[in-house]
Protein backbone atom coordinates (compact mmCIF):
# COMPACT_ATOMS: atom_id res chain seq x y z
CA UNK A 1 0.00 0.00 0.00
CA UNK A 2 1.50 2.81 -0.79
CA UNK A 3 1.14 6.35 1.45
CA UNK A 4 3.10 8.54 -0.43
CA UNK A 5 1.89 11.99 0.39
CA UNK A 6 2.20 15.22 -2.29
CA UNK A 7 4.70 17.71 -1.81
CA UNK A 8 2.51 20.17 -0.64
CA UNK A 9 1.14 17.77 2.48
CA UNK A 10 4.50 16.24 3.23
CA UNK A 11 5.74 19.74 3.44
CA UNK A 12 3.15 21.05 5.85
CA UNK A 13 3.61 17.45 8.12
CA UNK A 14 7.78 18.30 7.97
CA UNK A 15 6.88 21.90 9.48
CA UNK A 16 4.80 20.47 12.16
CA UNK A 17 7.52 18.15 13.01
CA UNK A 18 10.14 20.86 13.02
CA UNK A 19 8.10 22.74 15.32
CA UNK A 20 7.93 19.44 17.72
CA UNK A 21 11.69 19.11 17.52
CA UNK A 22 12.21 22.95 18.40
CA UNK A 23 9.96 22.25 21.43
CA UNK A 24 11.43 19.40 22.48
CA UNK A 25 15.24 19.84 21.47
CA UNK A 26 15.45 23.92 22.23
CA UNK A 27 12.21 25.25 24.94
CA UNK A 28 12.39 22.16 26.94
CA UNK A 29 16.09 22.07 27.63
CA UNK A 30 15.45 26.32 29.11
CA UNK A 31 12.56 25.12 30.85
CA UNK A 32 15.22 22.88 32.67
CA UNK A 33 17.24 25.05 33.52
CA UNK A 34 15.05 27.24 34.76
CA UNK A 35 13.52 24.83 36.96
CA UNK A 36 16.84 23.49 38.62
CA UNK A 37 18.43 26.97 39.14
CA UNK A 38 14.85 27.31 40.86
CA UNK A 39 14.93 24.14 42.77
CA UNK A 40 18.50 24.87 43.70
CA UNK A 41 18.06 28.73 45.47
CA UNK A 42 14.92 27.43 47.32
CA UNK A 43 16.96 24.10 48.27
CA UNK A 44 13.79 22.55 47.21
CA UNK A 45 13.81 18.44 47.88
CA UNK A 46 12.96 15.47 45.69
CA UNK A 47 9.02 14.83 47.78
CA UNK A 48 8.88 18.45 46.97
CA UNK A 49 9.60 18.08 43.78
CA UNK A 50 7.27 14.93 43.20
CA UNK A 51 4.32 16.63 44.47
CA UNK A 52 2.12 17.43 41.89
CA UNK A 53 -0.07 20.30 43.27
CA UNK A 54 3.67 21.43 44.04
CA UNK A 55 4.90 21.39 40.15
CA UNK A 56 2.28 22.68 38.69
CA UNK A 57 2.40 26.35 40.98
CA UNK A 58 6.02 26.29 40.15
CA UNK A 59 6.70 24.88 36.65
CA UNK A 60 3.64 24.75 35.30
CA UNK A 61 2.93 28.63 36.19
CA UNK A 62 6.29 29.08 33.99
CA UNK A 63 5.34 30.87 30.70
CA UNK A 64 8.17 29.11 28.80
CA UNK A 65 6.43 25.73 30.07
CA UNK A 66 2.86 26.76 29.04
CA UNK A 67 4.77 27.93 25.25
CA UNK A 68 5.74 24.71 25.22
CA UNK A 69 2.98 22.69 26.66
CA UNK A 70 0.80 24.89 24.18
CA UNK A 71 2.83 23.77 20.90
CA UNK A 72 2.77 20.42 22.13
CA UNK A 73 -0.86 20.51 21.89
CA UNK A 74 -1.38 22.59 18.81
CA UNK A 75 1.02 20.92 16.60
CA UNK A 76 -0.61 17.35 17.45
CA UNK A 77 -3.78 18.40 16.28
CA UNK A 78 -2.77 20.02 13.27
CA UNK A 79 -0.81 16.56 12.73
CA UNK A 80 -3.67 14.58 12.27
CA UNK A 81 -5.85 16.98 10.94
CA UNK A 82 -3.48 17.44 8.13
CA UNK A 83 -2.31 13.46 7.43
CA UNK A 84 -6.42 12.94 7.06
CA UNK A 85 -6.27 16.31 4.61
CA UNK A 86 -3.37 14.31 2.76
CA UNK A 87 -5.71 10.81 2.59
CA UNK A 88 -8.92 12.34 1.78
CA UNK A 89 -8.42 12.56 -2.06
CA UNK A 90 -7.57 8.72 -2.17
CA UNK A 91 -10.33 7.31 0.81
CA UNK A 92 -11.95 5.30 -1.93
CA UNK A 93 -9.30 3.38 -3.39
CA UNK A 94 -7.80 2.97 -0.13
CA UNK A 95 -10.85 1.36 1.39
CA UNK A 96 -11.08 -0.58 -1.10
CA UNK A 97 -7.48 -2.09 -0.58
CA UNK A 98 -8.26 -2.25 2.96
CA UNK A 99 -11.44 -3.94 2.55
CA UNK A 100 -11.50 -6.51 -0.14
CA UNK A 101 -11.48 -10.46 1.04
CA UNK A 102 -8.74 -12.53 1.65
CA UNK A 103 -7.63 -14.76 -0.57
CA UNK A 104 -6.10 -18.24 1.09
CA UNK A 105 -2.71 -18.06 -0.69
CA UNK A 106 -2.12 -15.06 1.13
CA UNK A 107 1.19 -15.19 3.59
CA UNK A 108 -0.84 -13.25 6.68
CA UNK A 109 -4.51 -13.88 7.22
CA UNK A 110 -7.25 -11.86 8.87
CA UNK A 111 -10.10 -12.68 11.21
CA UNK A 112 -12.61 -9.61 12.33
CA UNK A 113 -15.98 -10.31 15.09
CA UNK A 114 -18.36 -7.83 14.03
CA UNK A 115 -20.38 -8.96 17.58
CA UNK A 116 -17.08 -7.75 19.42
CA UNK A 117 -18.61 -5.69 21.93
CA UNK A 118 -15.72 -2.45 22.69
CA UNK A 119 -15.08 -1.46 26.01
CA UNK A 120 -16.32 1.77 26.91
CA UNK A 121 -13.24 2.75 27.85
CA UNK A 122 -11.72 2.44 24.83
CA UNK A 123 -14.43 2.97 22.39
CA UNK A 124 -15.09 6.85 24.17
CA UNK A 125 -11.08 7.77 24.11
CA UNK A 126 -9.46 10.14 21.05
CA UNK A 127 -6.36 8.47 21.90
CA UNK A 128 -3.19 10.94 21.23
CA UNK A 129 -6.04 13.20 20.31
CA UNK A 130 -6.47 11.15 16.96
CA UNK A 131 -10.03 12.03 15.57
CA UNK A 132 -12.37 9.18 15.41
CA UNK A 133 -10.20 7.33 18.13
CA UNK A 134 -8.58 4.19 17.22
CA UNK A 135 -11.54 2.47 15.49
CA UNK A 136 -13.92 4.64 13.83
CA UNK A 137 -12.47 5.76 10.43
CA UNK A 138 -11.59 3.20 8.15
CA UNK A 139 -8.64 4.94 7.38
CA UNK A 140 -7.70 4.71 10.91
CA UNK A 141 -4.45 2.70 9.95
CA UNK A 142 -2.96 4.68 7.29
CA UNK A 143 -3.40 7.85 9.19
CA UNK A 144 -2.22 6.40 12.44
CA UNK A 145 1.36 5.02 10.87
CA UNK A 146 1.77 8.13 9.27
CA UNK A 147 1.03 10.71 12.03
CA UNK A 148 2.41 8.69 14.79
CA UNK A 149 6.03 9.16 12.72
CA UNK A 150 5.62 12.56 13.37
CA UNK A 151 4.23 12.11 16.31
CA UNK A 152 7.27 10.47 17.74
CA UNK A 153 9.81 12.64 15.65
CA UNK A 154 10.86 9.33 13.89
CA UNK A 155 12.34 7.97 16.57
CA UNK A 156 11.00 4.76 15.38
CA UNK A 157 12.61 4.99 12.12
CA UNK A 158 11.77 4.59 9.17
CA UNK A 159 10.02 0.61 9.83
CA UNK A 160 8.66 1.87 12.72
CA UNK A 161 10.69 -1.02 14.42
CA UNK A 162 12.48 0.56 17.06
CA UNK A 163 9.84 -0.94 20.03
CA UNK A 164 9.81 -4.20 18.68
CA UNK A 165 13.85 -4.24 18.63
CA UNK A 166 13.69 -3.28 22.31
CA UNK A 167 11.57 -6.77 22.85
CA UNK A 168 14.18 -8.70 21.55
CA UNK A 169 16.06 -7.27 23.68
CA UNK A 170 14.04 -8.33 26.70
CA UNK A 171 13.63 -12.06 24.96
CA UNK A 172 17.27 -12.74 24.98
CA UNK A 173 17.77 -16.38 26.26
CA UNK A 174 14.37 -17.50 25.48
CA UNK A 175 13.16 -19.74 22.59
CA UNK A 176 10.39 -18.11 20.89
CA UNK A 177 8.40 -20.77 18.66
CA UNK A 178 4.68 -19.26 18.88
CA UNK A 179 3.87 -15.73 20.37
CA UNK A 180 1.37 -13.48 20.72
CA UNK A 181 1.15 -9.92 20.32
CA UNK A 182 -1.58 -8.35 22.27
CA UNK A 183 -3.01 -4.62 21.38
CA UNK A 184 -0.99 -5.23 17.75
CA UNK A 185 -2.56 -2.46 16.08
CA UNK A 186 -0.51 -1.61 12.80
CA UNK A 187 1.30 -4.51 13.26
CA UNK A 188 4.59 -3.59 11.86
CA UNK A 189 5.87 -3.19 15.70
CA UNK A 190 6.49 -7.37 15.70
CA UNK A 191 8.45 -6.97 12.34
CA UNK A 192 12.24 -6.97 14.76
CA UNK A 193 10.47 -10.46 16.50
CA UNK A 194 9.78 -12.00 13.22
CA UNK A 195 13.29 -11.14 11.71
CA UNK A 196 14.99 -12.10 15.33
CA UNK A 197 12.75 -15.86 15.10
CA UNK A 198 11.70 -16.34 11.57
CA UNK A 199 9.98 -19.59 12.20
CA UNK A 200 8.18 -18.73 14.88
CA UNK A 201 4.34 -18.81 14.70
CA UNK A 202 3.18 -15.21 14.86
CA UNK A 203 -0.18 -13.71 16.13
CA UNK A 204 -1.78 -9.86 16.90
CA UNK A 205 -4.86 -9.13 18.51
CA UNK A 206 -6.28 -6.04 18.09
CA UNK A 207 -9.58 -4.19 19.51
CA UNK A 208 -9.70 -2.15 15.85
CA UNK A 209 -11.03 -3.78 12.99
CA UNK A 210 -9.71 -0.84 10.75
CA UNK A 211 -6.14 -1.06 12.46
CA UNK A 212 -5.94 -4.95 11.94
CA UNK A 213 -7.10 -4.69 8.20
CA UNK A 214 -4.33 -2.18 7.39
CA UNK A 215 -1.75 -4.23 9.82
CA UNK A 216 -2.79 -7.51 8.11
CA UNK A 217 -2.50 -5.40 4.18
CA UNK A 218 0.83 -4.25 5.47
CA UNK A 219 1.99 -7.48 6.39
CA UNK A 220 1.21 -9.18 3.22
CA UNK A 221 2.88 -6.23 1.66
CA UNK A 222 6.11 -6.86 3.17
CA UNK A 223 5.59 -11.15 3.10
CA UNK A 224 5.35 -11.51 6.22
CA UNK A 225 3.42 -14.32 8.01
CA UNK A 226 0.88 -13.27 10.69
CA UNK A 227 -2.27 -14.07 12.05
CA UNK A 228 -4.00 -11.21 12.68
CA UNK A 229 -7.59 -11.35 14.63
CA UNK A 230 -9.99 -9.11 16.71
CA UNK A 231 -9.85 -9.71 19.98
CA UNK A 232 -10.18 -8.26 23.40
CA UNK A 233 -7.24 -8.96 24.99
CA UNK A 234 -9.00 -8.91 28.46
CA UNK A 235 -10.64 -12.35 27.43
CA UNK A 236 -8.63 -14.02 24.74
CA UNK A 237 -10.54 -16.65 23.07
CA UNK A 238 -7.57 -18.50 22.85
CA UNK A 239 -7.17 -22.15 24.71
CA UNK A 240 -5.15 -22.48 27.89
CA UNK A 241 -1.14 -22.64 27.42
CA UNK A 242 -1.63 -21.67 23.52
CA UNK A 243 1.70 -19.43 23.65
CA UNK A 244 5.23 -19.57 24.50
CA UNK A 245 6.06 -15.53 24.07
CA UNK A 246 3.42 -12.94 24.56
CA UNK A 247 4.30 -9.21 24.96
CA UNK A 248 2.69 -5.86 24.54
CA UNK A 249 4.08 -2.60 23.29
CA UNK A 250 2.65 0.56 25.06
CA UNK A 251 -0.83 -1.17 25.23
CA UNK A 252 -1.14 -1.20 29.39
CA UNK A 253 -0.97 3.05 29.82
CA UNK A 254 -3.71 2.43 26.90
CA UNK A 255 -6.53 0.80 29.34
CA UNK A 256 -7.60 1.74 33.00
CA UNK A 257 -5.82 0.02 35.67
CA UNK A 258 -8.40 -3.39 36.33
CA UNK A 259 -8.62 -3.77 32.52
CA UNK A 260 -4.43 -4.24 33.20
CA UNK A 261 -4.98 -6.75 35.51
CA UNK A 262 -7.50 -8.37 33.67
CA UNK A 263 -5.02 -8.55 30.61
CA UNK A 264 -2.56 -9.72 32.81
CA UNK A 265 -4.22 -12.96 34.25
CA UNK A 266 -5.42 -13.69 30.72
CA UNK A 267 -1.47 -13.48 29.01
CA UNK A 268 -1.02 -15.65 32.49
CA UNK A 269 -3.55 -18.14 31.20
CA UNK A 270 -2.44 -18.49 27.57
CA UNK A 271 1.24 -18.92 27.97
CA UNK A 272 2.20 -22.50 28.22
CA UNK A 273 4.36 -23.37 31.83
CA UNK A 274 7.83 -21.72 31.69
CA UNK A 275 6.26 -18.80 28.47
CA UNK A 276 7.40 -15.76 29.08
CA UNK A 277 5.39 -12.43 29.46
CA UNK A 278 7.36 -9.33 28.41
CA UNK A 279 5.45 -5.73 29.21
CA UNK A 280 7.14 -2.52 26.89
CA UNK A 281 6.26 0.84 27.63
CA UNK A 282 8.13 4.09 29.02
CA UNK A 283 9.44 4.34 32.16
CA UNK A 284 7.59 4.39 35.60
CA UNK A 285 7.25 8.09 36.92
CA UNK A 286 9.31 7.49 39.82
CA UNK A 287 12.44 6.05 38.04
CA UNK A 288 12.74 9.67 36.19
CA UNK A 289 13.95 12.67 37.21
CA UNK A 290 10.98 15.09 39.21
CA UNK A 291 10.74 17.44 35.95
CA UNK A 292 10.86 14.76 33.15
CA UNK A 293 7.77 13.11 35.62
CA UNK A 294 5.70 16.07 35.22
CA UNK A 295 6.39 16.62 32.00
CA UNK A 296 5.33 13.28 31.11
CA UNK A 297 2.07 13.75 33.28
CA UNK A 298 0.46 16.51 31.07
CA UNK A 299 0.08 13.90 28.89
CA UNK A 300 -2.79 12.17 31.17
CA UNK A 301 -5.13 15.39 31.06
CA UNK A 302 -3.70 16.73 27.18
CA UNK A 303 -3.16 14.17 25.02
CA UNK A 304 -5.56 11.43 25.10
CA UNK A 305 -4.38 9.36 27.30
CA UNK A 306 -6.74 9.12 30.15
CA UNK A 307 -4.72 6.08 31.64
CA UNK A 308 -1.54 6.90 31.51
CA UNK A 309 -0.71 8.33 35.14
CA UNK A 310 -2.30 5.26 36.65
CA UNK A 311 -0.24 2.89 34.39
CA UNK A 312 2.92 5.13 35.15
CA UNK A 313 2.52 5.01 38.74
CA UNK A 314 1.61 1.06 39.34
CA UNK A 315 3.63 -1.07 40.74
CA UNK A 316 4.20 -3.67 37.68
CA UNK A 317 6.60 -6.08 39.38
CA UNK A 318 3.72 -6.46 42.20
CA UNK A 319 0.82 -6.73 39.52
CA UNK A 320 2.81 -9.48 37.09
CA UNK A 321 3.65 -11.39 40.99
CA UNK A 322 -0.14 -11.31 41.65
CA UNK A 323 -0.88 -12.44 38.55
CA UNK A 324 1.14 -15.53 38.94
CA UNK A 325 4.31 -14.64 37.32
CA UNK A 326 7.62 -15.70 38.94
CA UNK A 327 11.24 -14.47 38.45
CA UNK A 328 9.35 -11.14 37.50
CA UNK A 329 12.53 -8.20 36.65
CA UNK A 330 12.36 -4.44 35.25
CA UNK A 331 14.61 -4.09 32.53
CA UNK A 332 15.83 -0.68 31.19
CA UNK A 333 16.65 -1.00 27.41
CA UNK A 334 18.35 1.71 25.54
CA UNK A 335 18.01 1.44 22.09
CA UNK A 336 20.99 2.69 19.58
CA UNK A 337 19.03 0.87 16.63
CA UNK A 338 18.26 4.19 15.44
CA UNK A 339 21.23 6.00 15.35
CA UNK A 340 21.92 3.52 12.23
CA UNK A 341 19.31 4.96 10.70
CA UNK A 342 20.36 8.27 10.56
CA UNK A 343 17.78 9.65 13.21
CA UNK A 344 18.53 12.75 14.68
CA UNK A 345 16.95 11.61 18.06
CA UNK A 346 19.30 8.70 18.75
CA UNK A 347 19.21 6.51 21.88
CA UNK A 348 15.58 6.10 23.36
CA UNK A 349 14.87 4.23 26.62
CA UNK A 350 12.02 1.73 27.29
CA UNK A 351 10.77 -0.59 30.13
CA UNK A 352 10.25 -3.79 30.12
CA UNK A 353 8.52 -5.78 32.71
CA UNK A 354 9.37 -9.48 31.66
CA UNK A 355 7.93 -12.30 34.14
CA UNK A 356 7.82 -16.40 33.51
CA UNK A 357 5.18 -18.61 33.96
CA UNK A 358 6.06 -21.59 36.14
Amino acid sequence: MDLTLSRPHQARLDLISGIKALTGYRITPQVRARHEARARDRGLDDAQLRDRAFMDGTVGKDPLYQASRGLQRITQELMWREVAQALESRREALQQELSRPPSPDETATLRLDPALQLPEYYSRVEYHLQPGGLWRDPLTGPIYEIGVQHFNLHRFGKSGAEMGLAVTQALRGHDVRRFLEMGCGPGYKMYPILDAWPQAEAHGIDLSAPLLRHAWRRAIDHGRRVRYAQMNAEHLAFPDASFDTVFDMILLHEVPVSATRNILREAWRVLEPGGVYVDLDLPAYRDVDPLTAFTMDWDNDHNGEPYWRAYHELDMREEMTRAGFVDVELLGITSDALARQGNYQGKWSYRAVRGRKP
